[in-house]
């Protein structure tokens, strides 16, 4: 190689050298770790006389490691803590809550947000607005509603894990409520504020009270809110209307259906997993309809039924029974989300994305469209693929060699 061309590739070569040390440097910015606090949940409602109170949860650091400061004793010293103030509007509250803090408040690592009833029916976009203006706030951060007060959430006893927000986000990753994130609302406020966010509700516990006396209280998903127009409606989805939800959104792995027997009426329960729900829009003559179809395939996990599954004719019959236990549960949860006159699953914009010229000539009256005059058709099939290990109920099995 000539000294020509050495002198050529040395500037590249000095330049992917530079390059490389620029991503092993580690800081990003002037400020270290150990001077922030990082809020991992954030609790949110508004007073009576209309004043905001903001709580953050952060981790402490000097009780992360069991063994040094008061990390020996976790019921006596917790990992975390919670930190409120009240205020005017959020902006306020947040101020005054860092002027206390020997750290400076990071949401780099925010994962959830619960928000009490008086704010959710007041309205959320002052909460979307807030979190869209900070840099570090992740988008993914899910959002729960409760009905309670939200500081009743502190009396929590973690029993299983170390934090609130993991046992919030495990709730989603088990599929067991709904995955609404500030991405989510975000999106909905551009087609009006109608969406669903899973409901919180708390109660007393006595089976927990030995664990921590002074907190006795238990949580659990409580069914969805109904939002319309960005605010919590009076109409709501229960626990079982919750599974509805989740199988229309396709945010469900798995369900129990429990049956009636064709035969005799007793119970036959079957797990159905592999759900897939589409939502098409049909234009038909200038009128605007809606289908829903969903597949799943169900297996038989327990049964009190002298029914014999061997038989095919008996196979379809329980079959159409399923689909039709499930037409009428996921009947239901449309109906209640067209009385709280709220687009939940967005079918606006699957109109606009395949048909937008439909939806121009709808779209300044789609909300009472929606709510009264729109067809929507439900079509559910579900395949038995699998009976168990035997053919009859073992109980009757049982009986008849009695």
């Amino acid at each position: 190689m000539s000294f020509l061309n050495r002198q050529r590739r040395f500037p590249a070569i000095a330049l992917l050298i530079l390059l490389l040390f620029t991503g092993v440097g580690g800081c990003w910015s002037s400020m270290e770790l150990n001077t922030r606090a990082f809020i991992q949940s954030i609790l949110i409602d508004r007073t009576e006389d209309g004043q905001i109170q903001l709580y953050v949860g952060v981790p402490l650091p000097n009780r992360m490691v069991p063994g040094q400061a008061g990390g020996s004793s976790p019921q006596a010293a917790e990992p975390f803590s919670y930190v409120g103030k009240k205020a005017e509007n959020i902006s306020q509250a947040f101020r005054l809550i860092q002027v206390d803090l020997s750290r400076s408040l990071s949401f780099g690592q925010t994962r959830v947000i619960v928000i009490g009833r008086r704010m959710a029916e007041q309205g959320i976009d002052e909460i979307i607005e807030f979190a869209n203006r900070q840099p570090a706030f992740r988008l993914s951060a899910n959002l729960y509603v409760t009905t309670n007060e939200v500081d009743e959430i502190m009396k929590i006893p973690l029993v299983f894990e170390r934090f609130l927000s993991d046992i919030l986000k495990r709730y989603v990753s088990t599929h067991v409520t709904l995955d609404t994130t500030v991405k989510d609302f975000k999106l909905a406020k551009y087609k009006g504020g109608d969406i669903l966010a899973p409901l919180l509700v708390f109660g007393k516990a006595s089976e927990v009270s030995m664990e921590n006396p002074k907190k006795n209280m238990w949580m659990g998903s409580g069914g969805a809110a109904i939002f319309s127009g960005g605010k919590m409606s009076g109409i709501t989805l229960n626990r079982k209307e919750l599974q509805g939800a989740l199988w229309i959104s396709s945010q469900m792995e798995s369900s129990i259906i429990t049956i009636n027997s064709p035969t005799d009426g007793e119970e036959i329960s079957c797990t159905t997993d592999g759900i897939s729900t589409t939502i098409k829009p049909i234009v038909k003559n200038g009128q605007i309809s809606f289908k829903i179809k969903s597949k799943a395939k169900a297996h038989v996990l327990s049964s009190m039924s002298d029914i014999d599954f061997k038989d095919p004719e008996v196979i379809l019959q329980v079959e159409k029974i399923l689909d039709k236990d499930t037409e009428n549960r996921l009947r239901l949860v449309i109906d209640k989300t067209r009385q709280a006159r709220s687009d939940s699953f967005l079918m606006s914009q699957y109109l606009d994305w395949r048909y937008p010229k439909a939806w121009n000539s709808i779209k300044d009256r789609w909300k009472s469209y929606y709510a009264a005059e729109m067809p929507i058709e439900i079509d559910v099939s579900i395949r038995l693929n699998r009976t168990g290990g035997v053919y009859r109920s073992i109980k009757r099995e049982t009986e008849k060699t009695r």
